[in-house]
């Protein structure tokens, strides 16, 4: 068997694996959580509060108005009601009914400029709503999308596993063990490609005997500056 080979055959497939997880945690992180529709949300509820505070400010005027209508009716009925003769009372009904009058106008005025607020507050939300549903309509094309590549790449690892395990299967354990802990301290690259006559890891030129050495395959040759295993192509 060329371990040589082999060994970078299985780096090729862990480099695979490794990025194909990679790439399917970063699609997970995008679907859960994606900052454009979480701000379209925080609009249309911030939207929504402000509806639902000027419904209320509207629902409390026009409660006021009613109550202060029918105690204008009321000291109308009691000023035109006939049972009433004394004219310091009859001036105090009076007097009171045009208080009455232009407390009601003044409330009705605050009440038109409500409802305007109220119909900015309405328009503010159907727009909000309307952003964040198009907003949605257009993540769940994207996300379709993501979920179809993420598909492809899950379906993609059981072969790749397969390969890898019948590869490691091949090594003796304490090789396996010295190939792991280069790929791991080497940033992934535990085999390096002898590259016109020099490592292709750490670009430092090779001997003549090295890359006669790494060239054979019963013998693992690493490199003298990187440590790393030298594969002639």
């Amino acid at each position: 068997m060329n371990e040589t080979f082999s060994l970078y055959r299985l780096q090729q497939l862990d480099s695979q694996r490794i990025q194909r997880l990679k790439r399917i945690k970063q699609i997970d992180q995008i679907i859960a959580s994606d900052k454009a529709v979480q701000k379209a949300q925080a609009i249309v509820q911030r939207a929504t509060d402000a509806l639902t505070e000027s419904d209320n400010d509207l629902e409390n005027l026009r409660k006021k108005v009613e109550e202060k209508v029918l105690k204008l009716k009321l000291t109308q009925a009691k000023l035109f009601g006939g049972k009433i003769s004394a004219t310091k009372e009859l001036q105090d009904l009076q007097a009171e009914s045009e208080a009455l009058r232009r407390t009601i106008k003044t409330l009705e005025d605050e009440q038109m400029k409500l409802m305007e607020i109220n119909d900015s507050c309405q328009d503010a939300k159907k727009t909000a709503e309307s952003d964040l549903q198009r907003l949605l309509n257009q993540k769940a094309s994207e996300n379709s999308l993501l979920l179809g590549e993420r598909e492809k790449l899950k379906s993609q690892l059981p072969r790749i596993n397969s390969q890898r395990d019948a590869l490691k299967n091949q090594f003796d354990e304490k090789l396996l063990e010295e190939y792991e802990a280069l790929f791991k301290s080497k940033g992934g690259v535990a085999v390096a490609e002898i590259f016109d006559g020099s490592c292709k890891a750490c670009g430092v030129e090779l001997s003549p005997t090295d890359i006669q050495h790494a060239s054979n395959p019963k013998v693992i040759m690493k490199c003298k500056s990187c440590g790393r295993i030298l594969y002639k192509i």
